[in-house]
């Protein structure tokens, strides 16, 4: 039975050194990635020029919100009159889908290819994004749970936090009869230690645990055809 893996990384936008880096890793180890383009960045000639080099079939950008507003988990913020300050998918529907519209927008002015893929900032959503989501024409969202209807998600498994091949395999150990192992990374925050670790990781999935490396596509074109793997990312209805 094959399994599968996808390396997830947020943020693009912020750290364009980082990003190109952490391609180059991936690339070079024969591997494949999503990554999260955050929309308010698009009007970067230098970041718009490097991503509509890629080639999605090996690196595919996926929608991470136009403003990336959220909140850290352990620091609040507050507007001048102390009211929270709301995270980008965790407010109504108008709300997420004016986000979804202007990463649209901003999408089709900027960038060769379309996603269909959505990753919400700080993976913090609520279910009134699934309609927006749809009728934007995104068909998956990667989430630590499963919609309740009508669009198709990608399981987290975990986050690269580790410095060594042994940590980071102790972690593994737990998720590794999952079929799809999504691996989520934040390369800008990623330390000398880590990025030299990538390397290390892609070959123990290849190589030890026989992992195919897909991206989002190629996850939906597999549930087609494979009724466990349709089950493991379809909705709960």
């Amino acid at each position: 039975m094959k399994k599968y893996v996808i390396f997830k990384d947020d943020d693009v936008g912020k750290d364009i050194h980082g990003l190109k880096k952490w391609i180059d890793i991936v690339l070079n180890n024969d591997a494949k990635a999503a990554i999260g383009l955050i929309g308010k960045y698009m009007k970067n000639q230098e970041l718009i020029q490097f991503l509509n080099l890629l080639n999605e079939d090996r690196i595919e950008i996926f929608c991470h919100g136009y403003s990336h507003g959220h909140l850290p988990f352990l620091l609040k913020k507050f507007w001048k009159n102390n009211r929270l300050l709301p995270v980008e998918f965790d407010r109504s529907s108008k709300s997420h889908n004016l986000s979804l519209r202007k990463y649209r927008l901003a999408e089709s002015k900027y960038l060769k290819i379309r996603a269909i893929c959505f990753g919400p900032p700080g993976n913090v959503w609520n279910e009134s994004v699934i309609n927006p989501l749809l009728k934007n024409e995104f068909k998956l969202m990667f989430s630590w749970r499963k919609a309740k209807q009508d669009l198709f998600t990608i399981p987290l498994s975990d986050n690269l936090k580790q410095s060594s091949l042994n940590e980071f395999i102790k972690d593994y150990n737990k998720k590794k009869d999952s079929r799809i192992y999504t691996l989520q990374f934040h390369h800008a925050n990623l330390s000398k230690k880590q990025f030299d670790l990538i390397t290390e990781v892609i070959d123990f999935l290849k190589n030890k645990e026989k992992r195919i490396f897909i991206t989002p596509s190629e996850l939906l074109e597999i549930s087609k055809k494979d009724k466990d793997i349709f089950y493991l990312i379809s909705p709960l209805n």
